[in-house]
């Protein structure tokens, strides 16, 4: 009798096997490998969704900015980068000589000086992020720039950039794709902003310092006196 069961099992054991093994080999020939279209379309799927999402970013960036916004809450759109920077800048307007700002670029100078003069004319309303404070305040740089006729918002994988309406191509804000969501590079924007105005100083052969004291002197001479070379010295912070 054993036997017997054997004799008739096996064979059927052996059927079944066979008809698993099939159905699975037809249901991996069912399964169409991807067509070069329908990876296009995911990766242009991907863009729009990036593209989406640095626009929104985009618009809550600046009603932070205009809002009033805490510095953490600031911090969470800029890149690590960008955070690094300000407390570089700020150490720097702290403590760089007249000599040590001949080393800077134009835009940095300017921040040093720019935050010098908001110190002697006790212009802050916080005490830590002050240059935070003083590059994304109302009137402050990026405020003014944003407050000008924008192009469209452009996206290239990992990379976005925004330019003026008249001229969109050539980008005055960098942005970058942080795993989940866009940060603003500050390091890679304000010399875009500034480049026009950094132009003044090839055309005359004058240092980054130089065209800081000028740039000063010609936006703020109307509101404040003594701006000359004593915004060069620290302050005695």
């Amino acid at each position: 009798m054993h036997m017997f069961k054997n004799i008739v099992l096996w064979p059927l054991l052996m059927a079944l096997s066979c008809s698993l093994f099939a159905c699975a080999g037809s249901a991996d020939q069912k399964v169409a490998p991807e067509t070069v279209q329908e990876k296009n379309a995911k990766v242009q799927e991907r863009a729009l969704d990036k593209q989406a999402a640095l626009e929104q970013m985009f618009q809550n960036f600046l009603a932070a900015v205009r809002e009033g916004a805490s510095a953490e809450t600031l911090y969470d759109f800029l890149t690590d980068s960008s955070e690094y920077w300000l407390d570089t800048l700020e150490n720097h307007a702290r403590f760089y000589k007249p000599e040590d700002l001949d080393t800077c670029q134009f835009y940095e100078a300017y921040s040093i000086i720019l935050y010098r003069l908001y110190e002697r004319e006790h212009l802050w309303t916080t005490e830590e992020d002050r240059m935070l404070y003083m590059m994304l305040s109302k009137s402050g740089m990026l405020d003014r720039l944003t407050r000008l006729k924008l192009g469209p918002m452009k996206v290239k994988n990992d990379r976005g950039s925004i330019g003026l309406e008249k001229s969109p191509e050539v980008p005055i804000m960098i942005f970058e794709w942080d795993d989940q969501t866009w940060k603003l590079d500050l390091p890679e924007t304000i010399p875009l902003i500034t480049k026009g105005i950094e132009s003044i100083a090839v055309k005359k052969n004058w240092t980054g310092r130089k065209l800081a004291m000028y740039w000063i002197e010609k936006e703020y001479h109307m509101t404040y006196s003594r701006l000359d070379d004593s915004l060069l010295e620290p302050l005695g912070f």
